[in-house]
């Protein structure tokens, strides 16, 4: 019998031991519950309220876009880029002090360098040459075309002197078309002067990007001495991926996001590849910039980050000041209650949408009624207080 009473006291303790722990456990989980909720709530006097210069605000509905976030380059198109070679052999006799440097800007037709070529020097020969036969075989035609019309002749020569007249002139017009591709003065030449170098000129206004001669160096026709670029029709080129391909159209704004440029750069969609990129998978948007004076910041080859404005849609937005930013998310303060002795505010996360001008989306991650004032100036100073304890 004692060993059965022994056993029956032990077995009441112990139930009696749960019973405490499971109160206990049950007494420390709603005092948790119920700190977590008085930390979304903040009250203070309405003293406070006063002395802290809050100013409350209400939800605006505002147009708001979407926005593809993309990538890309400043370019230039082809016509504003020149490869500069002369289409002959020939040596460097001289270099125009600073045209040789990269940047330095250069007008069309400023004279870049000179070359000496045995080839220019032959051309110019043989049309003086050309020239001068030419009058001889004008006579002779002449001379049998009269024959001719006298039965004195012979028809064969005839043809002949016609043959020799027509190919020289042929050959005149050749050397001509020659010698004004390589800059020649035909008007000079044709008074009998002899030029020994060409000048190489600027085809384009631009910048010098790059020089590849220097003083005595042999140059081809394949050899590309300079390559200029000109900033008149600067844009920016970005590349779409295929999720977003579909939202891009023409006429669309463009943010620009470099402060390089300036604070507010934007731009308009000019042109939308119809292809897709084999490597990337992405399609090319062809963007100017809306304002002159900050297009001529950017330079060629420069990387840009850039937002393109899609839909427009209806959005809840505050001022941007109502947000308040912290380690563990965004937050806004929204009133609760308010009387003769306390204010009460609610503290509720919040997800952050577009921004547009001074306003800010504001998507509820719970539930928000948008009909509430919110507390848009100084509500960090609110965010750090304990509160009044309240009901």
């Amino acid at each position: 019998m004692k060993t059965y009473f022994f056993l029956s006291l032990a077995l009441i303790t112990a139930l009696a031991s749960c019973s405490k722990k499971t109160e206990t456990a049950a007494t420390t989980t709603a005092d948790t519950v119920n700190v977590t909720k008085a930390a979304q709530q903040i009250k203070i006097s309405a003293e406070q309220f006063r002395n802290l210069h809050l100013e409350l605000g209400s939800f605006s509905e505002i147009s708001m876009n979407d926005e593809v976030k993309t990538t890309g380059m400043v370019d230039v198109p082809p016509e504003n880029i020149a490869s500069i070679s002369v289409p002959i052999t020939g040596f460097v006799k001289s270099i125009t002090h600073g045209s040789s440097h990269p940047g330095h800007y250069v007008a069309q037709g400023t004279v870049l360098a000179t070359i000496e070529s045995i080839e220019f020097i032959q051309m110019q020969q043989d049309y003086f040459q050309a020239s001068a036969r030419a009058a001889f075989l004008d006579q002779e035609l002449e001379r049998q075309q009269t024959l001719n019309t006298e039965d004195i002749g012979i028809k064969k020569k005839l043809q002949q002197a016609e043959a020799e007249f027509n190919g020289n002139q042929a050959l005149i017009k050749s050397l001509e078309a020659k010698l004004k591709l390589l800059g020649a003065n035909m008007a000079t030449l044709k008074k009998g002067d002899m030029a020994t170098a060409i000048g190489i000129k600027a085809p384009i206004s631009g910048y010098i990007k790059s020089t590849n001669i220097n003083m005595g160096k042999s140059v081809s026709p394949n050899d590309v001495l300079f390559e200029l670029i000109s900033k008149a029709d600067l844009h920016v080129e970005l590349k779409v991926l295929e999720k977003d391909a579909f939202k891009i159209q023409k006429g669309q704004k463009v943010l620009i996001d470099d402060k390089r440029v300036g604070e507010k750069v934007t731009g308009t969609v000019f042109l939308v590849g119809q292809t897709f990129e084999d490597a990337t998978k992405a399609i090319s948007v062809h963007v100017h910039m809306d304002n002159e004076q900050q297009e001529q910041k950017l330079i060629p080859g420069m990387f840009i980050n850039a937002k393109i404005m899609t839909d427009a849609r209806i959005a809840k937005a505050l001022p941007e000041s109502a947000v308040i930013r912290e380690s563990d998310g965004n937050f806004i303060l929204v009133l609760e209650k308010q009387n003769t002795k306390e204010v009460v505010f609610r503290k509720i996360p919040v997800k952050l949408g577009g921004l547009q001008g001074q306003y800010i989306e504001i998507q509820s991650l719970s539930e928000l009624n948008y009909n509430q004032m919110v507390v848009i100036s100084n509500g960090h100073f609110l965010s750090g207080m304990s509160g009044t304890d309240g009901d």
